[in-house]
């Protein structure tokens, strides 16, 4: 653990981020971890077998000690074919863990399509990633749902319009989508936000209660989808309405080296 603080000071001193909105995604399986300590892989495994999880080809899942997986196909291959997942000890594998205990059917689709493209392009796939992988592997580090039935307001994050979106339509923001993070790298940087904080938005036009789980994995299953890493959109965390105070006053957003301009051409397929 990084400043020379133990797992369980670590553990109990990030209590207070994940309360924030960060981590709503996790809040019913952070509910059954214990709060002064860190969570073992045992506790891991346990909520696994009581919630039925397992992967692509049916088998159990197991949190088990990270070994000698030096590569992404010997990584990628040893989930897909025995449902264990190498965690270490450090925040980056646990909130891997905790996505795997949220979003099965999401990481059960990244991860059967990581071995099946690994196991297609061999060496070469495994040393230099396709753009599917790629647009896999983005999703599942720093990926963010954003659930909206008006399809203006999902444009708006395409086209970079922040202060058209987060200012002018605010009121529509806070009562018409739903914003969810749910990469596991995003949630480790999460735990002391920074501007700069982006997300890689899937942008789902679809009803706010829709299930997050089956609809992002729908989402992945399609391979057009994964042609290219630009249909999932930039989206600058700090600038969602309750998930910083700073943006309650509009010149916030006057931050142009955050709420960048970008591309404004289409970038995917909403849904």
């Amino acid at each position: 653990m990084e400043d020379g603080l133990s797992l369980d000071d670590g553990w109990r001193g990030a209590q207070l981020a994940l309360a924030t909105p960060f981590f709503d995604l996790l809040r019913d399986t952070l509910a059954a971890l214990p709060r002064d300590r860190w969570p073992t892989r045992s506790e891991l495994t346990a909520i696994a077998e009581e919630r039925g999880i397992r992967n692509a080809r049916g088998m159990p899942l197991r949190f088990v000690t990270s070994a000698s997986e030096r590569s992404a196909m010997a990584y990628e291959t040893r989930i897909a074919e025995s449902g264990e997942i190498p965690t270490r000890d450090n925040f980056h594998d646990l909130f891997n863990a905790l996505q795997w205990l949220t979003l099965p059917r999401t990481k059960s689709t990244i991860s059967a399509s990581h071995a099946a493209l690994l196991q297609a392009g061999g060496d070469h796939e495994a040393k230099s990633r396709s753009r599917e992988r790629d647009a896999l592997t983005m999703f599942d580090e720093s990926g963010v749902v954003v659930m909206s039935e008006d399809q203006s307001l999902l444009d708006l994050i395409r086209a970079f319009q922040w202060k058209q979106l987060f200012v002018e339509r605010r009121a529509e923001v806070i009562a018409s989508m739903r914003f969810v993070s749910v990469g596991h790298g995003l949630m480790e940087k999460a735990l002391n936000p920074f501007i700069g904080l982006t997300g890689k938005a899937m942008l789902l036009n679809v009803p706010t209660h829709a299930d997050i789980d089956g609809t992002a994995a729908h989402w992945l299953s399609e391979k057009h989808n994964l042609s290219a890493s630009r249909n999932l959109a930039p989206l600058p965390l700090l600038g969602i309405p309750g998930w910083d105070a700073r943006n309650e006053d509009a010149a916030f957003y006057d931050n142009t080296g955050y709420f960048r301009a970008g591309y404004t051409r289409e970038i995917g397929p909403a849904s």
